[in-house]
């Protein structure tokens, strides 16, 4: 019996973030894209081509032989299209945010336990950036010694165009949030990965200039974490002048006992030791970085059973980590993170 070298994956929802996954394809030995659909034709044609574009997804799951659903749709969108692929006897893989609330996040942890058989994981890629990895393995092995406190950035520009092609991400029922959850999630997310669980968080959001939104283009948070460790966020989407997604500006810094490290999350990301000579990270990872490392992880994990990163469990924390910044926010208060699940 032959061992199967890849999966077979459909994409729902055909926007920026799947035309930016487009780039990533050709990468990826393990998984292969051979279908799409949007409801928009013509985005699910320059994904899949032709013959195996749809706008109807259950046309696609009926026609297509596919081993894992792509989600790439809005946020409030995520609960009901895994819970659709789930009923198909199909894996997901998603894009981030689990959802657009803790509830959400909630009712699709349920669903995991109601399919055990098939796997769910959300791309917070950046925890298959080797340089990420690397940040992360020597906080682990304490070569800064005690850590004293972190800094994050993430620094975006964003113009109306952004809210006019996609109504949702102005509404907070529908997106769940502004730029702390769209673009902060994902240093938030490393920063949780090198700290474990936060224990409360203060934080204050604001709306500077897109005001016709529900949402925050700006906002900021102090994190107290359970072993002690403070960290700070700050987050825009104001920067002037316009800087592109792609470059746009997500940084963790780290300060400790020793030094510091500085690490900035891109497409090409980069990390330095200060105070700390001749550190190499004893384990490297076996994946092409970013997204498509992400992808090809996620792939061995269903052929193979290795561990990935972005589980459900662990995607979750960040969620709980910006509803309780949000509440703080509202109520002027520190306020507690919830624990997951």
């Amino acid at each position: 019996m032959s061992i199967k070298k890849y999966i077979k994956i459909g994409t729902i929802g055909c926007g920026a973030i799947a035309s930016e996954f487009k780039a990533f394809f050709k990468m990826i030995k393990n998984a292969k894209f051979v279908a799409a659909v949007d409801k928009e034709y013509k985005r699910a044609r320059r994904i899949s081509g032709k013959e195996h574009s749809y706008t109807d997804v259950n046309e696609m799951l009926e026609k297509e032989e596919v081993d894992v659903i792509y989600i790439a749709t809005p946020h409030y969108l995520h609960k009901d299209h895994i819970k659709l692929a789930f009923e198909h006897g199909k894996h997901v893989f998603c894009e981030k945010p689990v959802g657009a609330s803790v509830q959400d996040a909630r009712e699709i942890y349920r669903m995991t336990r109601k399919y055990p058989h098939l796997k769910l994981g959300f791309n917070y890629q950046y925890r298959y950036d080797q340089n990420c990895y690397e940040l992360v393995s020597g906080l682990k092995e304490e070569i800064l010694g005690d850590i004293y406190y972190a800094n994050c950035n993430a620094y975006f520009s964003r113009d109306y165009s952004y809210y006019k092609e996609g109504n949702w991400r102005g509404s907070k029922e529908f997106a769940g949030g502004g730029t702390i959850l769209s673009q902060a999630s994902h240093v938030l997310d490393i920063l949780i990965w090198a700290f474990g669980q936060p224990k409360t968080v203060m934080g204050q959001i604001k709306t500077v200039k897109f005001t016709n939104t529900e949402v925050e283009d700006l906002g900021f948070g102090i994190i107290e974490f359970e072993n002690g460790i403070l960290a700070q966020i700050n987050s825009s989407m104001l920067v002037e002048p316009p800087i592109e997604v792609t470059k746009a500006l997500s940084e963790l810094i780290v300060f400790g006992e020793y030094g510091r490290a500085i690490c900035r999350l891109a497409a090409h990301s980069s990390l330095q030791w200060y105070g700390i000579e001749n550190y190499s990270c004893k384990e490297k990872l076996c994946y092409n970085p970013y997204t498509a490392g992400s992808v090809e992880a996620f792939a061995d994990w269903i052929l193979f059973e290795r561990p990935y990163l972005n589980t459900i469990e662990e995607s979750s924390k960040v969620l709980c980590l910006i509803d309780a910044l949000y509440k703080s926010s509202e109520t002027g208060k520190k306020e507690k993170v919830e624990k997951f699940p």
